[in-house]
């Protein structure tokens, strides 16, 4: 079936805004018409922060531009928190709840041509992973919701993160004091998809799947390829539902697929255990075998050491054994708050068209997101927001070389989160 022209219809749908006194029914509208006004320059702020990418860590012309926008805007703001994090603080006339939002600010390094006629300046950094458009969505809020400061009761925080694709930027900004600062009661935050433009995807729990490395540590053997079989013949024991074969794109470009991706209820991302790659190596008098793999089920994830450790004491090589653990390696999902995941979700779909608001199934492979780091410290829901247009030959996935997004979904994200934030810091 073709999608319906992809809108917000905050007049039209019904529930939400019906239920809405005249007073709150003429905010979400006025809202909606101030998103399409500043459209234009918002796509301008994009264009330029595209640009003029910085890899993580280096986000200072992005940062000193965020940092002025909110601070034209009448907003509270901190700069240098965690490097060059910013934050701005907008204030409601009247006392409510404490509402955050992140978005992320740092290009990739990547010698891929841009696909765009406004391409990058900086040679080996390009924005593919839509950082630009997660700062310009971030900034669109901040405009639409200052703008309704007399309505707006609480606080909202907007928190714009350095170095998200080290995996390092939130951990660096709470380090630095960033709850000292800020103490929202719920937090959210978006990631661009390859869903159609202004699609948005959630789901309760886990959003990825955990990427762990194990290690094995045994004695010095004359027999260690003869234990790197064992070990790969009892790894691959685990692998269920997806094996890995060539490239992880090959099961990447199947997430979007209707009838098995993650939008499907028969999605073949739903419980899986993917063995990226293992094998064997001797070190100062160590033998270690180490094993990368996605896995969906945390318990899983936990039980795993003690039932690999069982089978080897059980084989010949228990005399060699000397230890197993998992290295320090990032294991970077959100893990959405299930109560609010629902009200978000209800709050989103009452005024958005509900044909675009579509829940997942499964949990991205190969992917991470430091925003987990949040969420250990306040609730929140994390969405991805998609960006990608098939008929203009515009594809939104992340980290591909032809990356692009439908500029129209900066107008979809600031819309319908904006309002989602409004209701939020309103509510008792």
């Amino acid at each position: 079936m073709k999608l319906k022209c992809i809108t917000i219809l905050f007049l039209l749908t019904t529930g939400f805004l019906c239920a809405q006194s005249d007073k709150n029914m003429a905010t979400y509208e006025e809202m909606v018409h101030k998103t399409d006004e500043i459209y234009d320059s918002l796509v301008k702020i994009r264009r330029d922060l595209h640009r003029h990418p910085e890899i993580s860590t280096q986000e200072e012309r992005t940062s000193k531009i965020v940092a002025e926008y909110l601070g034209n805007l009448g907003l509270e703001v901190k700069t240098n928190i965690g490097g060059h994090g910013v934050v701005g603080i907008l204030k409601g006339g009247k006392k409510g709840r404490k509402i955050a939002w992140r978005a992320d600010m740092d290009a990739i390094k990547t010698n891929e041509p841009d696909v765009v006629s406004f391409s990058s300046k900086n040679k080996g950094i390009r924005h593919i992973c839509g950082h630009d458009v997660h700062t310009t969505i971030g900034l669109g809020i901040a405009n639409i919701l200052s703008q309704q400061k007399n309505n707006l009761q609480g606080t909202v925080y907007f928190i714009f993160q350095p170095a998200e694709e080290m995996f390092t930027g939130a951990k660096d900004m709470i380090a630095d004091g960033l709850f000292n600062i800020i103490e929202p009661d719920e937090i959210y935050g978006l990631h661009i998809g390859p869903e159609t433009s202004g699609t948005i995807n959630v789901k309760e729990n886990e959003l990825f799947a955990h990427t762990k490395t194990l290690e094995v540590k045994f004695k010095p053997s004359a027999h260690e390829k003869e234990l790197e079989n064992f070990m790969n013949t009892l790894l691959k024991g685990f692998v269920r539902n997806i094996e890995q074969k060539g490239s992880p794109w090959d099961i990447i470009s199947k997430i979007s697929d209707p009838k098995i991706g993650l939008t499907s209820k028969e999605t073949i991302f739903k419980d899986y255990f993917i063995l990226q790659g293992a094998g064997l190596g001797t070190h100062k008098g160590t033998t270690t075998y180490k094993a990368s793999f996605l896995e969906t089920d945390v318990q899983k994830v936990n039980d795993l050491p003690l039932a690999i450790k069982k089978q080897i004491l059980n084989s010949k090589f228990k005399d060699s054994f000397i230890s197993i653990s998992y290295s320090k390696d990032y294991s970077a999902t959100p893990i959405n708050d299930p109560k609010l995941t629902k009200t978000a979700s209800q709050t989103i779909s009452s005024f958005y068209n509900k044909e675009m608001f579509k829940p997942l199934y499964g949990q991205v492979p190969y992917f991470g997101e430091d925003f987990i780091f949040y969420q250990q410290k306040v609730p929140g829901v994390f969405f991805f927001l998609g960006g990608s247009n098939i008929e203009k030959g515009i594809v939104a996935m992340p980290h591909s070389p032809n990356f692009a997004v439908d500029e129209k979904t900066i107008k979809y994200g600031v819309q319908s989160f904006a309002s989602l934030l409004f209701e939020r810091a309103n509510r008792k």
